[in-house]
């Protein structure tokens, strides 16, 4: 099984451009991540689509309960510049004792960027009852990154009358 960061993208109602959303999914395989978020998020904003994900291999929790050391995390950052409207975004990974050591990190490795959001990917690994897997030396390797444009289909509604 994998962890899977998706970014999901499409229009709300009120926008006058595309939005984007970050999601965790747990699931076996690429095809089925794909399914997962068809089912999930086809009608849940207009020309939904997926712009990429990034993986994390997933193991069977330890009957001995959580592992001890540092966690991992995910930072996404932000940036803001005059010559634009919007706010830049990025996504970097951390090893680290605590949140509030995972912010710093971040911090610290990316200066002129601030930090939207810090999230615990053991914890959320956990709680869809798996675990991070870790290298020999209590790692976890590097994640891997794909950018690939998946429009979805719209859901099909059969109580609708068909025009005659």
């Amino acid at each position: 099984m994998k962890l899977y960061l998706v970014e999901i993208g499409g229009m709300r109602d009120g926008n006058l451009f595309e939005c984007h959303e970050v999601h965790t999914l747990v699931a076996a395989s690429e095809e089925q991540l794909i399914f997962e978020c068809q089912s999930r998020f086809a009608g849940a904003m207009r020309a939904a689509h997926l712009d990429g994900w990034i993986e994390m291999e997933l193991e069977d929790r330890s009957s001995e309960g959580r592992r001890s050391g540092p966690s991992f995390y995910v930072a996404e950052l932000g940036r803001n510049s005059a010559r634009a409207m919007r706010e830049e975004h990025d996504y970097r990974f951390f090893s680290a004792g605590s949140l509030r050591e995972a912010v710093q990190a971040a911090r610290q490795d990316a200066p002129g960027w601030h930090v939207d959001a810090c999230v615990n990917l053991d914890d959320l690994a956990w709680e869809a009852g798996y675990a991070l897997r870790r290298d020999l030396f209590g790692e976890v390797p590097q994640p891997r990154s794909q950018a690939r444009y998946l429009r979805f289909l719209e859901p099909r509604s059969d109580a609708l009358p068909r025009p005659r």
